[in-house]
């Protein structure tokens, strides 16, 4: 877009894009959205499995998980979905150990998501307090995964000519490592207004190198650590974090929190999202499973954990169970106007630790790492740990006999390389040690168990707080 023109239209841009937020009647518009995605999937094959009725009603369709969706990714069909066939791309995620999981996600339907959340993620992003500080001619920098991921899908979206707003860079990123755009961003960071990364790749490769600070008119990132580290990231980059959530299933529907830097909101104009208390929460690895009473996003509490359930509007995905536990911190932010609840990131609900949004390690994978090395062990549990920008995965082990803490680290280290491809990314990419050790003295474990009621066991992954405390307690005397 010509950036004169631009100027004259931002007003305009910014009603549109921003505006919509402080709408109140916005819980009324979100369901009717609703009912339009629901009515058009009631025609497909989707649909008519899932019990979609020309008039539905969202509580009477059942939860489902990939497994419902996973044949008609495999051995799709005309009439299966909601586009025509031949619009639909294959999207690749990152599972654990080695093992993605494949979605067909419709070109139409990005196209559509994006025109609606793409223009109010940067005018929100570049948001002063004042007035958004986007230009037409401004520099976008990002480094993130392209190929079958959805980001590469988004970017493939715009075509050859990329987005109308902005110049995105670096230019041909397909054909460039992690590494590589790392290494672009320091050479080039004075030519870049906007920059998506991870916190730990701008505070301990980008800003040591650099060696001063880098004036961003906005610093994207899903890092659960740029919450804590805001001050840092301010430091650095002399703006607050702008923290979105994103996923395969989800698409791109969520925008940051001005007012509280680490959160962020819902578009509701691109998803209806539900969600179950953390209490209650389901079991992803479903193929249905009749729908237990949920909370719509006018209903949640600040100060509640919840999983989230997802419904996009432009994908064929429809009450989705996702893994992942939000917990409400606000019922609006002020210095946007919205009055949209605000979420912070909380964790995965099955127990599965992950590091930088690179790998993501569950209790069977990990034993079965330890356990192959010759380590003498008596039991374990592994918690994240979160210093400075970095994430570690910290694990507390009562051993037979006494081996050093970096030996037994490194023996971990090299079990998880040979069975996960996303923990040897990590290491490649973010190269630093991602094992901490805490050795229990023995009888620790058993004191523990001792005390427990019904069947005692340690929770090897991500144990409550209250329950490490009193494990760390627990050492004889």
């Amino acid at each position: 877009m010509n950036p004169t023109l631009f100027k004259i239209i931002k007003p305009i841009i910014k009603h549109k894009t921003i505006n919509f937020l402080k709408n109140p009647n916005w819980p009324t518009k979100n369901k009717k959205l609703l009912q339009n995605k629901l009515k058009k999937q009631h025609q497909t094959n989707i649909g008519k499995k899932l019990g979609i009725t020309q008039n539905p009603d969202i509580k009477q369709i059942p939860l489902t998980g990939y497994q419902f969706y996973q044949p008609y990714y495999t051995k799709p069909k005309q009439g299966d979905f909601i586009y025509p066939l031949n619009d639909y791309v294959r999207s690749q995620t990152s599972g654990t150990m080695g093992k993605p999981k494949t979605y067909l996600l419709p070109q139409t339907g990005i196209k559509e998501n994006i025109a609606n959340t793409g223009p109010s993620l940067f005018m929100i992003g570049t948001y002063n307090g004042k007035t958004p500080t986007l230009e037409a001619d401004d520099t976008i920098y990002t480094n993130t995964p392209e190929g079958s991921f959805f980001t590469g899908h988004v970017k493939r979206a715009h075509g050859k000519k990329g987005p109308s707003l902005g110049k995105v860079v670096p230019p041909n990123p397909e054909t460039m490592t992690f590494q590589e755009k790392v290494n672009y961003f320091i050479q080039h960071h004075q030519e870049i207004d906007i920059a998506y990364m991870t916190v730990t790749t701008l505070i301990d490769e980008v800003y040591p190198k650099i060696g001063q600070p880098i004036k961003l008119k906005a610093f994207f990132t899903q890092d659960m650590s740029a919450g804590p580290l805001k001050e840092k990231i301010k430091q650095i980059t002399g703006t607050y974090p702008r923290t979105v959530y994103g996923s395969t299933e989800s698409m791109m529907s969520n925008l940051p929190s001005l007012e509280h830097p680490g959160g962020f909101l819902f578009d509701w104009r691109v998803i209806y999202p539900e969600f179950i208390p953390m209490e209650n929460k389901i079991d992803v690895n479903i193929e249905t499973i009749e729908a237990p009473e949920t909370l719509s996003l006018d209903q949640v509490k600040p100060g509640e954990r919840y999983q989230f359930i997802a419904t996009p509007f432009y994908n064929d995905m429809t009450r989705y169970v996702m893994p992942d536990i939000f917990e409400c911190i606000a019922t609006g932010d002020s210095i946007i106007g919205c009055n949209t609840p605000i979420f912070k990131y909380y964790a995965r609900s099955d127990h599965v630790l992950v590091l930088h949004n690179f790998t993501r390690i569950n209790e069977e994978e990990l034993l079965q790492a330890i356990a192959n090395t010759d380590i003498p062990f008596v039991d374990f549990t592994a918690q994240k740990q979160i210093e400075e920008s970095r994430e570690y995965m910290h694990i507390y082990i009562e051993l037979r006999e006494d081996i050093p803490d970096q030996e037994i680290a490194a023996k971990i280290n090299q079990q998880l390389q040979k069975l996960d491809k996303d923990w040897r990314d990590l290491l490649a990419f973010l190269k630093y040690e991602p094992i901490k050790i805490t050795k229990l003295p023995r009888g620790t474990v058993n004191n523990y168990l001792k005390n427990k009621e019904g069947v005692p066991r340690l929770t090897r992954i991500n144990m409550r707080q209250e329950r490490l405390n009193k494990l760390l307690s627990s050492t004889p005397q």
